[in-house]
């Protein structure tokens, strides 16, 4: 685990080196508009270095080849996302290079093949495999760009939730696969400063979309690696406030009669946001839902059920509070 450090902090100068370069060249700019949450002009696009912290980390790792068509999905998916934040891109456009990104993921390899179904055991997918591997790839990559509309939010339970991921891999042996976590880690960390409130550089698409994906190919050669099919859940257990927020926010919408795809400040955390609270305690708040679900993903092991029905709960939770705390706002 000794070649991890210097992966590390190459990781980590590339993320700071990346917001610092966009934030001082300007080259891209987020102007506010109805549904912003900031209200200055701010220059976006600072994933980049994101991308190439990450990059440049798995070199120095070593990536192994089952990492090669991830990885080329996960540069898809940055790249269509960098050209949505020069120029907004229509759905079409979006979701084919999600589905690129997709399918050269799982051509490389990467497709789920068992999971542990709580009070069943491992259960192999067979032919639902595929098509649960694609969903899971386009929904958590769109999850991750959903949930990136504050200041330092995404970047850090990226943080949080990839130094758990790789205590939680390194624990079970599976080094490879935690120097990956960890390198996301350090990507995360160095662009954090730039982005915390108040932001001087958005990490854009580019890096939202990014990302999502990486988290998303984590989650599946972590559920590859073990026999089990335990750590089928840990990229969903981490991000459970993630995938909670996203999917709530589309039924309520839905229910409502409204286009779930359409723009919108619906999202818990926005709601949570437009109640007075800042971004900096919005953030810190979902980093810390993202280090309690790093705990309990430290004992999967012992009960996969256990550990999911504890997430779950402290976000329902919080749904609670935010929808009674928007209430009392309304006049």
């Amino acid at each position: 685990m000794a070649e991890i450090w210097p992966a590390f902090v190459i990781a980590f100068g590339c993320g700071l080196a990346g917001a610092a370069a966009m934030a001082r060249l300007r080259l891209l700019v987020d102007k506010p508009n109805a549904r912003s949450s900031h209200i200055l002009p701010t220059p976006r696009g600072g994933g980049i270095g994101l991308v190439v912290g990450v990059v440049a980390g798995c070199l120095w790792l070593g990536a192994e080849s089952a990492w090669v068509g991830l990885g080329a999905g996960a540069l898809v998916a940055a790249v269509a996302g960098l050209a949505d934040d020069a120029r907004a891109q229509g759905a079409f456009i979006k979701f084919g290079a999600q589905f690129l990104a997709a399918g050269l993921a799982m051509a490389g390899g990467a497709v789920f093949g068992i999971v542990h179904v709580p009070g069943i055991g491992p259960v192999d997918l067979g032919v639902f495999a595929g098509p649960v591997t694609f969903l899971w790839f386009v929904g958590l990559t769109n999850a991750y760009n959903f949930m990136d509309g504050l200041d330092a939010l995404a970047a850090s339970t990226g943080a949080v939730a990839a130094l758990f991921a790789g205590f939680v891999l390194a624990i079970d042996g599976h080094h490879a696969l935690a120097g990956l976590a960890f390198v996301l880690a350090a990507a995360c960390l160095g662009f954090l400063p730039l982005n915390w409130p108040r932001a001087r550089v958005f990490m854009g698409d580019v890096g939202s979309q990014f990302l999502g994906f990486a988290f998303a190919g984590l989650g599946v050669l972590a559920a590859n690696a073990d026999s089990s099919g335990q750590l089928f859940w840990l990229v969903p257990l981490l991000l459970m406030h993630f995938l909670f927020d996203t999917m709530l926010t589309a039924a309520r919408r839905a229910a409502a009669g409204e286009n779930v795809l359409a723009a919108h400040r619906g999202h818990l955390y926005q709601l949570l946001n437009q109640s007075g609270v800042s971004h900096g305690r919005v953030s810190a708040l979902l980093a810390c839902f993202a280090g309690l679900q790093g705990l309990a993903a430290m004992y999967l092991s012992t009960s996969v059920a256990l550990a999911l029905l504890a997430a779950f709960a402290l976000q329902l939770a919080y749904a609670r509070f935010v929808f009674s705390r928007a209430r009392a706002q309304t006049p």
